[in-house]
């Protein structure tokens, strides 16, 4: 009995300390832009928003004319149309509902000279004062320059969803304020 107690002992001792290993080895990774706005209404709300296409050029504020799966497999490739006339095709490699976001990730063909990688992860949180916020990560990777400009030009998308968001949550306000009658 005692052996059989020793052995599992020693067993579970080198389970943990490989799982301490590998938690030890995990790095985190900042964003290349990072962008977050407040809403006032529940994540339930907004995450109906973040993934209804039909209305991306309102939430966007003019910037994505439209974003179009092109099949329902996983990953899903979505052809994404900007309005200086470029298109950029995505792969969804992430989409989690009950978590409220999903991954994107562009394809190499759709990637500028000099990036090796580009993804978008975009969530929808609940916040502990109330209503929820929508969190966009963007990760880049490649050459400086080329990592660069391409960082400027999800910077300016980020902001037009942000800009987008909220024009569009104020103009659904539902709040009516109260006056004073003299």
């Amino acid at each position: 009995m005692k052996k059989i107690v020793l052995l599992l002992g020693v067993i579970f001792g080198l389970a943990s300390s490989s799982v301490y290993a590998q938690m030890a080895a995990a790095v985190r990774i900042t964003p290349t832009v990072e962008g977050k706005l407040e809403v006032s209404v529940e994540r339930d709300s907004l995450w109906s928003l973040m993934i209804d296409h039909s209305i991306v050029p309102q939430l966007s504020d003019g910037y994505v004319l439209s974003i179009e799966n092109k099949d329902a497999i996983m990953p899903i490739l979505r052809e994404v149309k900007l309005k200086n006339g470029t298109t950029r095709e995505e792969l969804l490699t992430q989409f989690e509902t009950q978590h409220r976001f999903y991954v994107s990730k562009f394809k190499d063909s759709s990637l500028p000279k000099g990036v090796k990688s580009a993804q978008i992860a975009v969530f929808a949180r609940e916040r502990k004062e109330g209503g929820a916020e929508i969190v966009w990560d963007v990760i880049i990777e490649g050459d400086k320059d080329a990592k660069e400009l391409l960082r400027q030009q999800m910077e300016a998308e980020v902001q037009a969803y942000k800009s987008g968001f909220a024009k569009y949550l104020k103009g659904t306000t539902q709040a009516v304020p109260m006056m004073r009658m003299q």
